[in-house]
């Protein structure tokens, strides 16, 4: 029987980390001069984790990061379908609309894994459109395959150690649409919105109100094969939100553990990396603490919040803010995570990231907006 676990995203360090940080002037704000450029030592009671507010080398310098979560993980897709009439008319209009990111296969990475796992299949959308934005870590085994209907997307994937995925903008289509004779689009219908996820290993429909903030994972094997289903709405004034994906990984030498990962947009382009550490403190709170940094390693924000245990089933969820060099809260962030013990990668998280619209962007001299 498939195991249905309610994911809500992550980020940590490792305990005995010690980061070079780069010292660097506050950007508009009151950050004193020890928060800039002292040593990185976890301290899980500290304010901060021990993190400075110091630049970074690109992707921390972590060679995990580079092998499987760089840049060159998402492949930029050109979707034919963009440019249909129809679509290309509800890609205009400025109103809500989801982002959807699924990745299948061996979350965890493990590196023990020999066999592949044949994932082809696709995704279908009952009354609304798809638009493929980005592939995730597709190789030589893998191939969108050519688009034929607004509402169907196909693919060939096969994973083994690793995992793909995609992600996808997702249209509510109008009444007119309906007919297909028109190429005009006013009216919004009303039946609800749903999408399937149809490979071999697992099917599954997911409603629209559940589309809405969606964060689940579907365990399909004892092999540690799922499914990831992660969810963003963009409203019309495209305030800034995004997802997150990375490691979640206990360590032996203390309670708690590390997470590390990529800091996506809503339409999955990568914006950079995070890092970060998790434990208990003295106070008896579970607490997490991190960083991330754009592409080029500068710092984006420092990340704190709280992350607890599932009622049932492994993993469990985190909720937090993250802050410019000014200490101001630029917005927050919440996902799932699941660890592992058993294996050398380690855990998985996913999440997302928001800010919130009435924010100003002073104190970091840069905004973190994106690009379709």
């Amino acid at each position: 029987m498939k195991r249905i676990h309610l994911m809500t995203a992550a980020m940590m360090l490792l305990a005995v980390w010690i980061l070079p940080g780069c010292s660097d002037s506050p950007l508009g704000g009151s950050t004193d001069s020890d928060l800039l450029d002292r040593t990185q030592v976890v301290d899980l009671d500290d304010p901060y984790g021990g993190f400075n507010f110091g630049d970074e080398s690109p992707m921390f310098g972590d060679e995990f990061l580079m092998e499987n979560y760089g840049a060159d993980a998402v492949t930029d897709v050109y979707d034919v379908m963009a440019s249909d009439p129809i679509v290309a008319d509800l890609e205009r209009q400025p109103r809500s609309r989801t982002f959807l990111m699924i990745t299948w296969g061996n979350l965890e990475r493990d590196t023990t894994i020999t066999e592949w796992t044949d994932w082809s299949g696709g995704l279908s959308v009952d009354n609304g459109v798809a638009v493929v934005k980005r592939l995730i870590r597709w190789d030589a085994h893998d191939q969108l395959l050519e688009r034929t209907a607004r509402d169907k997307i196909e693919w060939i994937s096969k994973t083994g150690p690793h995992f793909d995925g995609i992600v996808v903008a997702l249209h509510k289509t109008s009444e007119r649409d309906s007919t297909r004779d028109s190429t005009a689009v006013d009216v919004v219908s009303d039946e609800p919105l749903s999408v399937t996820f149809r490979t071999g290993p697992l099917t599954v429909t997911i409603n629209e109100e559940d589309l809405k903030d969606l964060h689940r994972v579907v365990v399909v094997d004892d092999a540690g094969n799922a499914v990831a289903f992660n969810t963003i709405e963009i409203n019309p004034e495209r305030c800034a939100a995004g997802f997150m994906a990375g490691q979640w990984k206990n360590v032996s030498h203390r309670p708690g553990g590390i997470f590390r990962g990529k800091w996506i947009s809503h339409n999955g382009l990568h914006m950079g990396h995070l890092r970060g550490v998790y434990g208990t403190n003295r106070r008896g709170e579970n607490v997490f603490f991190g960083k991330w940094i754009n592409q080029g390693g500068q710092f984006r924000g420092l990340l704190k919040g709280h992350y607890g245990r599932n009622d049932e089933g492994p993993g469990g969820w985190f909720k937090g803010v993250w802050l410019n060099r000014s200490l101001h809260t630029r917005g927050g962030l919440r996902g799932g995570w699941q660890a592992s013990d058993r294996i050398d990668g380690g855990g998985f998280f996913r999440g997302q990231w928001a800010e919130p619209c009435a924010i100003d962007n002073e104190g970091d001299g840069e905004g973190d907006g994106d690009k379709e």
